[in-house]
Order: C-alpha cells, then structure tokens, then sequence
C-alpha cells in the first residue's frame, strides 16, 4: 500500500464563534502527490480514490518538489501550468472531492539549507506562489511555516509574515501557522504565535492548531481554548483513547471552530480504523 501523508477531517455544531457560521464539520483527508497505478493517470488520483472510496468530503494537499533520488511524485506550486492546475479541480469534482487547503511542506527541506529567517527571501517567493496555487485551486487554508529556521528577533518574523500576509489578502486565502513548528523559530510557543496573530491582526492569518498531546505539555482542549478564535484549521494524531479526552476536546470545538480535522497518518491501511473511532465520537458528542 503507498505511503501517503494522510488526514482526516470532520465538522462538527457550529456556534457564534465560528467564522464560517452554522454547519456541520466535514470529514477529509491529507494526502500527497504519488506514483499514478495505472498509464495516463495523474499522481493526484490515487489519493482522490482513496478519499472517494472512504466517502470523504476533501483533502489537503502537501506541497513538497519531487525527489531526485527516488520515484515519488511531489506537487510543485511552481510547476503546476494553468492546464494543470484545471485538470486537479476536474479531477476533484469527478471525484466529488474537494480540495479544502494546501500545505506548504518543502519548508522542512528549505530550512535545513537556510536555518535562519534572514535567508528565505527566497522561500518568501515560493510560499506566496503556493498562495496563489491555493486560490487557483480552491482552496481556502495555506499550511505554512518556517521549518527548523530561527529568527534573530520577534520584529524579525512580524515583518516576514506581514509580508506574507499581504499575499494572503491579495489571493483571498488564509494562512495557518502551526504552534509546535512556530516554537522552532525561537520566539516561544503556542502562547506567543497567538500574541503575534493579534499583533498583526488579519483574518487572513492564524493558528493551524495541532496539538502534540501526550508529548507536549497542553491537553487537545486546552490548546483549543488558548487558541480561541485564532484557529483556522485542526490537525491530529491518530485517534488515542487512552490519552485524549474527546469529550472535553468536542467541547471545545463546538465553542470556535467548525471547519476540517486533519487527521495525519503514514500508512493508507491504518486510516479506517482511526475513521470509524472518529466517526463514532462524532455520533457520541
């Protein structure tokens, strides 16, 4: 079975918090470009099978350039002509699969060439044409961040993402920064990426909350809560009973957030299972 990045997602009671308004959480999945399984098929269509065949709502796509080493298929912003970008929305309506965010995963790779913030004039390019490649396909959340790069100071990164914020405005997308990559650059954690989001105060800039519970330090539902209405989009481990309070986590949900779970997994055939989990707490809170 290929490996993909994978993630779920649902949606959930809306409440007056919500920016979307009333609805009902969809259920999706986070995938990658890969080895197409049979001649003329494009790489994006085996992961749109997998979707359609578990009768989920949408996807996020990883943004990552093919390997030179290796057969994998990586989806390039930059690559992708207009005539490409037309075939992966047809794609997604055949399918009926809809292409809810982008993510912007080179960034672990970059980083590690240019492992201070001072360096990515470069990457500043490419992450604004993964904007306009979210716009052009779609979709309405861009995952960003800045990998293991540091930053010399907090005007530093304010002054990067604002630049990039701007971008965001332009195309109409939203970005989603995620704490636990955000701490990477120095500045602190989950507390101080929501004071730099009130700092620069868009709607067009957020958090892309994923909480690392048990490894981390905060509980799924106590993320959420300090998050508030910061939250643009929601990732998640496998579903683990033993260590979550779904309950509590539902809870808090329900309070800001209405939108897609994203929900990673490596292995196509460890995904079902952690559907079903996800679909029976769906039923029980």
């Amino acid at each position: 079975m290929a490996r993909l990045r994978l993630t779920l997602t649902l949606k959930l009671n809306c409440s007056i918090y919500s920016s979307k308004g009333c609805g009902i959480m969809k259920i999706g999945l986070r995938v990658s470009f890969s080895k197409p399984e049979k001649s003329g098929e494009h790489p994006f269509e085996p992961a749109l099978k997998f979707a359609s065949r578990l009768g989920l709502d949408g996807v996020e796509l990883c943004l990552d350039p093919r390997s030179p080493w290796g057969d994998d298929f990586g989806a390039w912003s930059e690559d992708l002509t207009i005539e490409d970008r037309r075939r992966i929305v047809e794609l997604c309506r055949n399918y009926g699969v809809e292409l809810a965010s982008l993510s912007s995963d080179w960034a672990w790779g970059y980083s590690r060439y240019c492992p201070k913030l001072k360096h990515w004039s470069r990457g500043l390019e490419i992450l604004k044409e993964d904007m306009k490649l979210t716009a052009d396909l779609g979709g309405r959340v861009l995952l960003i961040h800045f990998g293991v790069s540091r930053a010399e100071n907090w005007d530093e990164a304010k002054n990067v993402l604002l630049s990039l914020v701007d971008a965001a405005e332009a195309y109409g997308v939203k970005l989603g920064l995620e704490g636990g990559i955000w701490a990477r650059l120095g500045l602190g954690g989950l507390l101080e990426l929501c004071r730099m989001v009130d700092e620069i105060a868009s709607d067009h800039l957020g958090v892309y909350e994923h909480c690392y519970w048990p490894r981390g330090t905060m509980k799924p539902h106590e993320e959420i809560e300090l998050v508030g209405r910061r939250i643009v989009a929601l990732h998640s481990g496998r579903i683990d009973l033993k260590n979550v309070d779904y309950e509590a986590m539902f809870k808090a949900l329900k309070k800001y957030y209405d939108w897609y779970w994203m929900f990673e997994i490596d292995e196509w055939s460890e995904v079902e299972e952690s559907l079903n989990l996800l679909r029976e707490l769906m039923k029980r809170y």
